[in-house]
């Protein structure tokens, strides 16, 4: 049981590091999940960029806890 949980935690791991790693482009996961925060804001009527910019910060933050 525990080979199963350590080989589930490397590929998860490897899939987040792939998904959020930088490089010359935006991450299409990053930017997806930063387009549906910029389109739900405009759906309810958030027009504050501090706002927005907070949801997107503070998401991108807490992957890396």
């Amino acid at each position: 049981m525990m080979n199963v949980q350590m080989t589930l935690k490397e590929f998860i791991d490897d899939l987040f590091r792939s998904i959020l790693t930088v490089n010359s482009s935006l991450p299409a996961a990053v930017k997806y999940l930063f387009d549906f925060f910029d389109s739900a804001a405009e759906r309810h009527g958030v027009n504050d960029a501090n706002v927005i910019h907070a949801w997107k910060t503070n998401r991108y933050a807490q992957q890396h806890r």
